[in-house]
């Protein structure tokens, strides 16, 4: 038998002067790692539905400060969650009821890949989960999106989207001075 040897990349990324081969398979094969529930030793309970989003702890480690930061014998560090203790061989869950699962689902999806969608009607909701995983860039990218979509015909969406995150116990105050800013300095 012989060593399998992948297809040249047909057109290879050049990032800081270096050829970065096989990146996009990279990103896919990160994707599909991020969809795999058998090798997952984490799994996220999210929202009042309890939708079982997993994932892997070296994973959330190398891209989230909550994990990252986590002490001795804790596995994270994500305010609102709580961590129950699980059988040898099977994943740790962590609570988190106030994250809806097609939120977490797309921050899963940016730790694996770095790609994101964001949505208007949800990016408050992403901003406040990045905040909380300790994911900065991600955070910034809300940030951006929010900047570069303000506009008079999206306003009431992110007005709503803010409320929302308000009613459900929002406390980062943060977040609603920084759309109030930007409401009525781009409006």
């Amino acid at each position: 038998m012989g060593t399998r040897v992948p297809p040249p990349c047909p057109t290879p990324l050049i990032c800081d002067g270096q050829v970065m081969a096989g990146l996009t398979q990279l990103i896919d094969d990160l994707q599909r790692l991020s969809e795999d529930q058998d090798s997952a030793d984490v799994v996220f309970i999210c929202g009042r539905e309890e939708e079982r989003i997993y994932g892997h702890r070296i994973m959330l480690m190398a891209r989230c400060k909550s994990f990252k930061t986590a002490k001795r014998g804790e596995l994270c560090r994500i305010p609102g969650c709580t961590v129950s203790p699980a059988a040898p061989g099977t994943p740790t869950p962590v609570r988190l009821p106030h994250v809806h699962p097609e939120v977490f689902r797309q921050f899963i999806l940016y730790v694996y890949t770095a790609k994101i969608l964001l949505q208007d009607s949800r990016v408050f909701e992403m901003m406040t989960l990045a905040q909380d995983m300790g994911c900065c860039e991600l955070r910034a990218a809300c940030e951006d999106h929010v900047i570069a979509t303000l506009s008079v015909d999206n306003a009431c969406t992110f007005l709503t989207a803010v409320m929302e995150i308000k009613e459900k116990g929002g406390n980062n105050l943060k977040f609603t001075r920084f759309f109030f800013f930007f409401f009525f300095f781009f409006c």
